[in-house]
């Protein structure tokens, strides 16, 4: 199984999660079943022995468990930011990442460019199963990541389109990038029902474009870019 890695690998950190949150969980209710009570006596507070013993307990174990919800918070980060299929950033998390880009972009009229895959359609003749798709999109991701800055941000999009934020780069620069990228994913690939051909084909978005004032208007032209290089293609990049 293709997927296997991706899946074992949700399923560890999910675990993880569950036992950090357990932890967390537990402390909570030693602290709502061991509650302090405090004595007043001459207008001031006094403390037992016993009640200190238990203020004190409390404190050995507020520092892990407060280690263990940092962790859980950790892990949900992760999971929620993953694409186990591509090992991109999700959907979400890349659409929250040039969202906050943008806002930046404004706030200091700096620039970013964003570059828009789609992995072109296969021929008709060809049934592409579940296990088969997984393998091509891996492979599709796996070039992208291979020419990404660590500055950069890659994301998968939907089930056959990807997304590059690129900070500071003009469109020539993203450009010069998605071409490489075109050109090193367009091969036969061996899956189980044999060889099959692959081409990606993508838009340059620049944030200086008129049309992208806010999120909506860089996946409007996002879609638009997209349709230019179905209409062109495939295997093509529109600037």
């Amino acid at each position: 199984m293709t997927q296997a890695p991706g899946i074992l690998h949700d399923i560890r950190t999910i675990r993880d999660i569950e036992s950090s949150l357990e932890e967390a969980e537990a402390f909570i209710k030693r602290v709502k079943t061991n509650k302090v009570r405090l004595t007043l006596s001459d207008g001031a507070y006094t403390v037992s022995r016993e009640e200190m013993a238990k203020i004190a307990d409390l404190i050995t174990t507020l520092e892990r468990s407060g280690k263990a919800l940092e962790t859980s918070v950790k892990y949900l980060r992760d999971l929620m930011a993953y694409d186990e299929v591509t090992q991109m950033f999700s959907r979400r998390y890349i659409f929250h990442l040039v969202e906050k880009e943008l806002y930046r972009a404004k706030r200091y009229e700096t620039h970013f460019s964003v570059i828009a895959f789609e992995m072109d359609a296969f021929n008709a003749e060809e049934t592409i199963g579940f296990a088969d798709t997984n393998l091509l999109v891996g492979e599709a991701a796996r070039v992208v990541r291979k020419y990404v800055r660590d500055s950069d941000s890659p994301g998968r999009t939907s089930d056959h389109t990807f997304m590059v934020l690129l900070p500071e780069t003009e469109a020539e620069g993203a450009f010069i990038l998605a071409e490489r990228i075109r050109q090193e994913v367009d091969k036969v690939y061996e899956t189980s029902i044999g060889k099959v051909a692959m081409t990606m084909s993508g838009g340059i978005i620049e944030s200086c474009d008129p049309a992208v004032q806010d999120m909506a208007g860089l996946l409007y032209v996002v879609d638009q870019k997209l349709s230019e290089a179905r209409a062109k293609g495939p295997n093509c990049i529109i600037k």
